[in-house]
């Protein structure tokens, strides 16, 4: 079977109202249940915890079978050093907490980010660290600490039975107008390769992506070519579990 995954990367209070409204986009189209990234105290703004309408939201999306994912603890490298110049600063925006923290550190957060999770109810299947960034040998503290699965861009990786799902992910970067249209061609050639090759489709959208219609249209023709072409939509848990 082929599967269509796709994550919604960033939600925290402010980037509420974006991501709601791409769930809603992304159920007209097709895609009735998603990953959602939950940021727990993103960059060191108002926490998670403190929006009650946040928890609400998330508890709802949660029983209607979406997927509420650890997505690191602040999302960025506050107090941590400036770290790789390319990583910290141009493939991200200094926001690659989890590129370089110690295994201690790695702990620390996780369990301060699961404690949300214990108080809301949620069950935490997977770990993503923000832009996917984190050494390979730490996937050992996600096991012991029970998650399910975690993923980088070229992969998803279950913690259960150790197997590599290797596929890439469709993502797009709108910071600068090159960026966005570099992602556009990027994503259209490698979704036409994905389709050719891969049993699984992953798409990863950020709050802002459906703000610019370029890659609003491009993110629609997406979804819709892969359900066409016979991929079903699940989560990343619900992949785990297969």
């Amino acid at each position: 079977m082929k599967h269509l995954i796709v994550s919604l990367h960033d939600y925290h209070p402010g980037s509420h109202a974006a991501i709601k409204e791409q769930i809603e986009t992304l159920n007209i189209w097709g895609v009735k249940n998603v990953s959602i990234l939950v940021v727990p105290h993103y960059h060191h703004q108002k926490a998670t915890k403190d929006s009650a309408s946040s928890l609400a939201y998330l508890g709802e999306r949660q029983a209607a079978n979406d997927d509420l994912v650890v997505h690191g603890y602040y999302h960025d490298r506050v107090g941590q050093g400036s770290g790789s110049f390319f990583w910290t600063k141009l493939y991200t925006a200094n926001e690659a907490e989890f590129l370089d923290l110690s295994d201690g550190e790695v702990r620390h957060r996780l369990t301060r980010a699961l404690t949300l999770w214990e108080e809301q109810g949620w069950k935490p299947e997977g770990f993503i660290a923000p832009a996917w960034l984190m050494p390979e040998e730490q996937d050992v503290i996600l096991k012991r600490m029970n998650f399910t699965y975690t993923t980088r861009l070229k992969y998803f990786q279950n913690l259960r039975n150790l197997q590599k799902t290797e596929t890439q992910s469709l993502c797009y970067s709108t910071r600068a107008k090159w960026r966005r249209d570099v992602s556009l061609r990027w994503n259209k050639w490698l979704f036409a390769r994905l389709l050719k090759t891969k049993d699984v489709i992953r798409l990863s959208l950020h709050p802002n992506d459906l703000k610019f219609e370029p890659i609003k249209l491009q993110i629609q023709d997406i979804v819709e070519t892969a359900l066409t072409e016979g991929y079903q939509p699940l989560t990343y848990a619900a992949y785990a579990k297969q």
